[in-house]
C-alpha cells in the first residue's frame, strides 16, 4: 500500500486479503487512540478516555516513523475479530504501480460471519471431522473448496485487482443511506 493513504485504504485491503464483505463495524486503536468512521446514524461519543478520532484523517504514513504504537484493527464487533497491523518492510513505489498489491499468505481466512475465533477454532475442526455435531452447518458455512492450509490466493489477488481499478473509495456497507 502507498503510505498517502488512509486507514479506511487499509481497512479495504484487510477486507480484500480475509475475502469479507465489509458488512461490520470496525475500528483501529493506534496506542491509546481509536480511530472510527463517523456516521451521524452511529456516532457515539465515549463518556470515558480519549475521543474517537475520524478514521479518514490518519494517513498511513505513520507506519514509517521510528516508533510506531501498536496497531489494531478490529473488525465485527459481536465476532470481535482482532488483528496487530505491522509494517513489514518498505520500498519505493514504481509509477504507475497498481496498489494495494496481495503479496502472499499462508492459511485460508475464516468465513464472514462464523462467529470470531471460538466459533472459527469449532468451525475448522467440524470441517473436517464428519462424525462431528456441527459438520453440516461448517459445510454449509465455509466455501466450497474450503480447506485451512490453503490460501485462495487467486480469489484474494482478484479483489486486490477491484480496489486497484477502483477511482474512489466506496461508502461501508454497513452505513445506511437514507
Amino acid at each position: 500500500m502507498r503510505s498517502d493513504k488512509t486507514l479506511p485504504h487499509l481497512h479495504d485491503a484487510i477486507q480484500a486479503a480475509f475475502l469479507w464483505y465489509d458488512m461490520h463495524l470496525w475500528d483501529f486503536e493506534i496506542g491509546d487512540r481509536t480511530y472510527q468512521m463517523k456516521s451521524e446514524a452511529f456516532w457515539i461519543e465515549p463518556m470515558f478516555g480519549p475521543p474517537v478520532m475520524e478514521v479518514t484523517t490518519k494517513k498511513l504514513d505513520f507506519f514509517l516513523n521510528a516508533k510506531v504504537p501498536p496497531v489494531i484493527y478490529t473488525y465485527d464487533f459481536g465476532d470481535d475479530w482482532a488483528h496487530r497491523i505491522e509494517l513489514v518492510s518498505t520500498r519505493t513505489v514504481v509509477p504507475n504501480e497498481p496498489l494495494p498489491r496481495f503479496v502472499g499468505g499462508q492459511w485460508a481466512t475464516p468465513p464472514e460471519d462464523i462467529g470470531g475465533p471460538p466459533m472459527y477454532e469449532v468451525f475448522k475442526e467440524a470441517q473436517k471431522n464428519t462424525n462431528h455435531p456441527e459438520h453440516d452447518w461448517a459445510k454449509k458455512a465455509g466455501y466450497v473448496d474450503w480447506a485451512h492450509d490453503e490460501i485462495h490466493a487467486d480469489a484474494v489477488s482478484e479483489q486486490f485487482a477491484k480496489l486497484q481499478r477502483q477511482k474512489t473509495r466506496r461508502t461501508s456497507r454497513w452505513v445506511m443511506e437514507g
